[in-house]
């Protein structure tokens, strides 16, 4: 988990960065495309993100990403069609986000 949360906050802020770095206006990068496998994967692989070239990012920005979907991959390619992924490795990261935004709530609640 704590791999997935510093990609979450690499991810959002990286989007951040595109919409900074791009001139362009935040709200044309669909906040709830962030965390899906394939922006993730062109993030650490393609070093796209949104499709825009992110590879001048800072490394603080990619490296977590990168290292999330290396444990999420467990070391195995999701083969040349990097625009589908196994259902099982699908199912995998909407449980970690699902658990994530569940400790959230409970955190929050016991604010």
């Amino acid at each position: 988990m704590p791999d997935f949360i510093r990609a979450r906050i690499a991810a959002y802020t990286l989007r951040d960065w595109v919409a900074e770095h791009y001139a362009v206006p935040a709200l044309q990068l669909d906040r709830a495309m962030t965390l899906t496998l394939v922006q993730l994967e062109h993030a650490a692989s393609r070093k796209t993100f949104y499709g825009y070239d992110v590879s001048t990012a800072p490394v603080s920005l990619l490296e977590p990403i990168s290292r999330y979907m290396d444990a999420l991959l467990g070391g195995v390619s999701p083969g040349e069609d990097r625009e589908r992924f196994p259902k099982d490795l699908v199912r995998t990261h909407q449980r970690v986000i699902h658990e994530f935004e569940t400790l959230n709530r409970l955190g929050n609640k016991a604010r």
